[in-house]
């Protein structure tokens, strides 16, 4: 998801939904940190800083992916 996020694969909004259940469902649970904090990234992808600017862009999204592949690559 993070990859089709930051290549424009997905949408901000697109994104946004498919990690939100993990945050508004009392169902899911993530124990791994890494993938934790990666679906916090998405679902925050889609905030904006006012009607019209978005907190977060496309290089953020890259350097949240290089973020997970490295700390990914820490962990094999």
């Amino acid at each position: 998801m993070l990859d089709a996020l930051a290549s424009g694969a997905l949408t901000r909004a697109e994104a946004s939904d498919r990690a939100r259940p993990w945050f508004v469902e009392d169902v899911h649970r993530v124990d791994d940190d890494l993938v934790w904090q990666t679906l916090d990234w998405v679902f925050g992808a889609d905030l904006m800083t006012s009607p019209v600017e978005y907190l977060y862009g496309p290089v953020d999204f890259r350097a949240w992916l290089a973020e997970f592949d490295a700390r990914d690559t820490a962990f094999t």
